[in-house]
């Protein structure tokens, strides 16, 4: 028997699976030191799941005719004349013009022109049920629901409000160390006396007041760099003043909202929680992905907190990143499991809710639309992304990915990356796991899914690599 043949020695081999992508993505650590089931850019897969699926856009809403808007409110209204239900949707335009829309063509409210960001809240003033809208530069208007709205003289110009134990409290513009309250019952007279309204100040070191809101039976302050807490039970005179967080950044206060049993917001070091004493960071893997948070919007609704905010531009532009915009990211966190998705391309500049649709998404375009698990824009696919980190996988030595295994069901690419170049691989989509052959090495070894298609379902890649 021959004894002389060459012996050759065959590397092992191994195999990496991303069997589950609910890990989501960390804008915060090192890739190097990533686990190669975490993201290091994600957008317009909702991967809450564990898989990647559809993420979210923007559906069509017509409920103002096509007009071009800028705020859109749900006016809850009891007709007791009639002993019915008489809900109103109310929107402002572009212009400035006030809107009603209750059953057919929507119609014009009055000739009052509305400059700047305006500010809503239902209330019940002298047995009806009636809209209270404001600016900072225009003042408070009341509507009724049958007379043209009229103008309250005296009323501060306002920038945020919250309706507490019958009062209105609320920030204005020019007076950033103040908060403003109105009269007990009546929240349009703004007289200042000890029987009437008033105001508070704060002056120290968190800064410039931005918003207010109701939560708990306290009314709380969110100002530049912190939050203090107002106690307003009966008397102004017995009103009480705690200081309470400070933020190492600013808070951005178009993020702030209540969220149950919680209040959501989004400051420049990222997003945190806060219970009414004390706020605590959340997701903090994401705090390097808000660019700017200054025109930053937020909506609660069953469960998810939604908020608009403006994110980079890599990988090319996206959607609304084609012209100009605003926001370009959104993020919906679902609450009670701490799930969320990230998505790209949607300017969102305002967030209301109506006629059983869900979220409205207004644009700065002045278009509005519905918040949807639909992968597009307005029926325009959104690109889908998700980049793994690229890492050495823990191991030394170079790394040859020789066969690579996907479930799709729609097309995808999949990019191999190392620090020796890319190579893409293009996967179809059908049922059942799909393989390619190839040939790609590199000490350090990365990938990303991209996808083009509305709807997506991906799962559990995995890789037969060998090595040195």
């Amino acid at each position: 028997m021959r004894d002389d043949y060459i012996k050759v020695r065959r590397a092992a081999r191994s195999r990496l699976t991303v069997a589950d992508f609910s890990g989501g993505a960390d804008y915060r650590r090192d890739e190097s030191v990533m686990d190669p089931a975490l993201s290091a850019d994600s957008y317009n897969f909702d991967f809450s799941e564990g898989v990647l699926g559809t993420g979210y856009g923007l559906t069509e809403y017509d409920g103002f005719a096509g007009k071009e808007i800028r705020a859109l409110w749900l006016y809850k209204r009891f007709d007791a004349e009639n002993g019915v239900r008489d809900d109103r949707l109310l929107a402002v335009d572009r212009d400035g013009a006030l809107w009603e829309r209750s059953e057919g063509e929507p119609k014009r409210l009055g000739a009052a022109t509305l400059t700047g960001e305006p500010y809503f809240t239902n209330y019940r003033l002298y047995g009806e049920d009636v809209a209270l809208i404001c600016t900072e530069a225009d003042g408070m208007f009341v509507y009724n629901g049958v007379s043209e709205p009229y103008k309250v003289e005296g009323a501060p110009g306002i920038t945020s409000l919250a309706l507490h134990y019958e009062r209105l409290f609320v920030t204005v513009g020019g007076e950033k160390n103040a908060v403003w309250f109105s009269d007990d019952l009546d929240p349009t007279n703004w007289d200042a006396s000890l029987s009437g309204g008033g105001f508070i100040q704060l002056l120290d070191e968190r800064g410039a007041c931005e918003k207010v809101i109701s939560f708990l039976g306290y009314v709380y302050v969110f100002r530049e760099k912190g939050i203090s807490r107002i106690t307003a039970y009966g008397s102004q005179t017995e009103f009480s003043v705690s200081n309470l967080f400070v933020s190492g950044g600013r808070i951005y206060p178009g993020s702030v909202t209540v969220c149950g049993d919680t209040v959501i917001f989004l400051a420049a070091d990222g997003l945190y929680s806060f219970d009414g004493v004390s706020a605590s960071k959340i997701l903090p893997g994401l705090g390097g992905l808000f660019a700017d948070g200054g025109a930053a919007r937020a909506y609660y609704l069953g469960g998810k907190y939604y908020l608009s905010f403006r994110r980079e531009e890599r990988d090319g532009k996206i959607g609304c990143e084609e012209g100009e915009y605003v926001n370009n990211g959104l993020l919906v966190l679902d609450l009670g499991q701490m799930s969320y998705a990230l998505g790209r391309g949607l300017d969102i500049v305002g967030m209301s809710t109506a006629d059983d649709n869900g979220v409205i998404a207004i644009g700065s375009d002045g278009r509005a639309g519905v918040i949807a698990r639909c992968g597009s824009a307005f029926g325009a696919p959104l690109k889908k992304r998700w980049r793994a980190p690229i890492t050495d996988l823990g191991r030394t030595g170079v790394k040859r990915i020789r066969e690579v295994y996907l479930a799709t069901e729609t097309p995808v690419t999949l990019t191999l990356m190392s620090d020796e170049g890319e190579r893409t691989l293009a996967f179809s989509g059908k049922r059942g796991i799909q393989r390619k052959r190839t040939s790609f090495s590199g000490r350090r070894i990365g990938f990303a899914i991209t996808c083009e298609t509305p709807s997506a379902r991906i799962s559990r890649p995995y890789f037969i690599m060998s090595g040195d």
